[in-house]
């Protein structure tokens, strides 16, 4: 005969002993150590999504890539594109803390600081992410195929990243 939970569970609610009983007993497990490793998560969580929506550098970069959804870091300038977003997320799972500003160069040079095209930068180890996309294999750092993304030039954050010709269009990567 198969139990009837839903009547066992308004029994139990009814009985005040067993409700008692109940919080007695979940109480036990509310040691200092269990509710110390409770606060330290609540505030790595609250910490990690806080400093994703406003591109700060994080705190955790582990608990920030648990915690956080690569669509949920933005800048203050407002969202960024998707891939960007993923190689963020991936660092920060790799354990690398850095803020939006590491991926952003500045937004009055039209050639970022270790962009494909600069004379001199071969310190760069890319590979390819996404479509028109590409990573450095030690810093994280992001490039994109301006031949791929073809309207870079109007978006306020595509410009202030490096850019590499992809494999499609001739690149080595």
């Amino acid at each position: 005969m198969a139990l009837d939970r839903r009547t066992q569970c308004q029994a139990w609610n009814t009985d005040h002993d067993h409700q008692v009983a109940a919080g007695r007993a979940r109480a036990q497990a509310f040691t200092t150590v269990y509710q110390a490793a409770a606060g330290l998560a609540s505030f790595a969580a609250f910490s990690a999504r806080m400093r994703a929506s406003h591109g700060s550098p994080q705190l955790f970069p582990h608990e920030a890539a648990k915690y956080v959804a690569p669509q949920d870091i933005r800048c203050c300038a407002g969202s960024l594109p998707l891939p960007l977003q993923r190689i963020i997320h991936a660092a920060w799972a790799a354990g690398n803390g850095w803020g939006i500003d590491h991926w952003l160069g500045d937004p009055d040079l039209r050639l970022p600081l270790g962009s494909l095209f600069a004379q001199g930068d071969y310190g760069h180890t890319w590979v390819a992410w996404d479509v028109g996309w590409l990573v450095c294999a030690a810093c994280w750092l992001a490039a994109f195929c301006p031949l791929c993304l073809s309207d870079w030039i109007d978006d306020h954050v595509l410009v202030r990243l490096p850019q590499g010709l992809c494999a499609g269009h001739g690149g080595r990567w």
